[in-house]
């Protein structure tokens, strides 16, 4: 039934019921016998057959963990169909807490509409999910090429695994749009649903589920550059080949002529992708061409900001209701727009640290904190250094020491157009050598749990790499105790977070081997953060084209043994379901344990990169390929084409909808 019933049969104490209603009305805590039973026991003994369905699955089952549900599964038919009902896995789902996905906020995807498989998926998926990266060398528990239909330049899955965007172009790279895919399709896996072409390669992809004006929606926002019409000619350049490869501001992009950034955000409605990925409607067939030509534009543009610096970092967030998009403008401003009709405009310049107050102090990153109406910056410049009195000919180049601040700003007023230079409200300040590539993470992505005080909000992770890329340096900004947050956190149960959390955790350094005969080479480690997983991969340190070479991936840990408090906190809520608790490894990271084929794969290039901590999968794209790749680290059960349970159907079919 499963493809490793081993890892997921050790799996969950007794909690608290779920309240779900039925399909057809019935109590939400349970349901009433049927008239009819697919194997009723006429044998006379006593046995649990003999009770009735809701004393079985409503006070009976409610007592096991899911390993003792999956065996129950396998003793007779009629407990196979009955461990299939609903009632039980959102019961889990439940009792999981936030290890549970953050699912978009539609209807199709409220409580009372997600089926049992859903349900079963997602409660199997934390779990072998959370085996598997503890482990000391996580693996891909399946494999999945899928067909694109389009060259993938770079890419973002939505919180919950549900949604992928992508921005794409053809084969010749003479058109560009955006891409949004559906990934579990019943009758497809993963399946283009939406495209909007854009005049140019999006950069800066942001994609977050939010809702604009009573709709529930995504929010897609990206950059793009383009030549200014002063400077376009017959053998104009293509802004879009350009790359900042190190992500580092102090690297400036070197272009032959000015560019324009147009920094944009577009609206898709969660109703019309919902229509859309209706499993009735075939993916390729002329039903779904011709229901998709009688649906109106699924795209809309919320707005759009236009400059001739450079802008980057784009966030997306919802202040107070209203829908908004920050982004940095080079090297020291920061733009907020507000994505509504009248589309108001807040600007403001980051004062610099008072101590190199003389030198520019470029943005490296920022994340927009909508609960507590703050912006997370990172900044850094060069100290200045006095040359050698006496240089080595020919000797290394000099590298000049990097401070870098991480500060927390005031959100600006909405429509402050010029709002001047805002002082941090905090800030703290670190040095070190030749630093590039921030990363944070968001907060955001977890799911709401309504100020539910024993789930911990996660803490905000900083990544960024030093020493030429050979070392990564991991931060961390826990939220502040609720005793210890301002007042207005502690009625509300909002998450509040602080410079004064801000601690230095452990530093990586990460090596791989070309083959068995060659010592190990220092490598260049590229991070993609999670509020509990992120994920690093390595490519050769001379490696210095798009298409990255790259050597494996590696799961890293909030702390060793996974002893921080908020690992602690999820672990514990987890071990709740789950009747035998699986060993956690001792380091902080764990380098994949992957095939060969999938190595050299890797190896051979990749374009682009996602990674969805909530689902522990990972999509890539090859150079000169149409196809998307997936790596999953969870092991899930299957559903059919037609919806029944695969391999064995469920002869009960009232089963399916509940």
């Amino acid at each position: 039934m499963y493809s490793r019933f081993s890892l997921i049969s050790r799996l969950i104490s007794p909690a608290l019921s779920c309240s779900y209603s039925g399909t057809d009305g019935r109590s939400s805590t349970g349901f009433s016998s049927w008239g009819a039973r697919v194997h009723q026991d006429f044998s006379g003994f006593p046995s649990l057959s003999m009770l009735s369905d809701d004393i079985l699955v409503d006070h009976i089952f409610d007592y096991l963990m899911v390993e003792d549900i999956l065996c129950l599964r396998m003793v007779n038919k009629l407990f196979y169909n009955l461990t299939h009902h609903g009632i039980i896995w959102k019961r889990f789902l439940q009792r999981i807490g936030p290890n549970g996905p953050a699912l978009p906020p539609s209807l199709r995807y409220s409580p009372h509409f997600v089926t049992s498989f859903e349900a079963e998926r997602m409660v199997i998926r934390a779990i072998t999910v959370h085996k598997n990266w503890i482990l000391p060398n996580p693996f891909a528990a399946s494999f999945l090429p899928a067909q694109a239909h389009r060259h993938i330049l770079s890419m973002v899955v939505l919180p919950g695994g549900k949604y992928l965007v992508a921005s794409a172009c053809n084969l010749a790279k003479t058109h560009y749009s955006l891409v949004v895919y559906v990934l579990d399709h019943r009758i497809s896996g993963i399946v283009p649903l939406a495209e909007t072409p854009v005049r140019g390669k999006a950069y800066h992809l942001c994609a977050k589920y939010m809702n604009v004006e009573g709709t529930p929606s995504i929010l897609i926002g990206y950059i793009r550059r383009k030549t200014p019409k002063s400077h376009q000619t017959a053998n104009s350049i293509d802004p879009s080949i350009y790359n900042a490869y190190f992500n580092n501001p102090r690297c400036q992009i070197d272009a032959p002529t000015p560019l324009e950034y147009i920094a944009t955000c577009l609206q898709i409605s969660l109703d019309a992708l919902d229509a859309l990925g209706n499993p009735v409607l075939v993916p390729g067939s002329q039903e779904f061409f011709d229901f998709a030509a009688s649906q109106p534009p699924p795209f809309r543009l919320l707005g759009h900001l236009r400059s001739d610096s450079e802008l980057r970092n784009l966030d997306l967030g919802e202040v107070d209701g209203v829908p908004n998009m920050v982004v940095a403008k080079m090297p020291e401003t920061i733009v907020m727009k507000e994505l509504t009709s009248g589309g108001l405009i807040s600007t403001f310049k980051c004062a610099r640290e008072a101590t190199l107050s003389q030198q520019e102090q470029a943005i490296c990153n920022l994340r927009l904190l909508p609960l507590q109406g703050q912006i997370l910056v990172v900044r850094s410049t060069n100290r200045p250094q006095l040359a050698p009195a006496n240089p080595t000919p020919g000797g290394p180049p000099i590298i000049p020491d990097v401070m870098f601040t991480v500060a927390m700003f005031p959100a600006p007023d909405p429509g402050d157009g010029e709002a001047g230079e805002f002082n941090p409200l905090s800030l703290a300040s670190f040095y070190g050598k030749d630093i590039e590539d921030f990363q944070i993470s968001d907060p955001q992505v977890l799911k709401d749990h309504g100020g539910d005080t024993d789930v911990l909000p996660p803490p905000i992770n900083i990544f960024y790499r030093n020493e030429s890329g050979g070392r990564i340096c991991h931060m961390s900004i826990s939220p502040t105790p609720r005793e210890r947050a301002p007042e207005a956190f502690k009625s509300t149960g909002k998450p509040h977070y602080a410079i004064a959390n801000l601690k230095s955790n452990m530093t990586h350094r990460l090596s791989f081997k070309s083959n068995d005969n060659e010592s190990r080479t220092t490598c260049r480690t590229f991070v993609m953060p999670g509020c509990l997983r992120s994920l690093f991969y390595s490519i050769p340190r001379d490696n210095r084209s798009d298409t990255l070479s790259v050597r494996n991936f590696s799961g890293h840990l909030l702390s060793r043994r996974g002893d921080d408090a908020y690992s602690v906190m999820r672990r514990e809520i987890l071990h709740n379901v789950l009747r035998n608790v699986p060993k956690h490894r001792e380091n902080i990271l764990g380098q994949f344990d992957l095939p060969s084929h999938i190595l050299r794969h890797l190896r051979d290039g990749v374009t682009a990169i996602a990674w969805d901590e909530g689902t522990g999968r990972i999509f890539y794209s090859k150079p000169h390929d149409t196809m998307l790749f997936m790596l999953d680290m969870a092991q899930t059960p299957l559903e059919a084409r037609n919806g029944q349970r695969y391999p064995i159907p469920l002869e009960d079919e009232r089963m399916l909808d509940l």
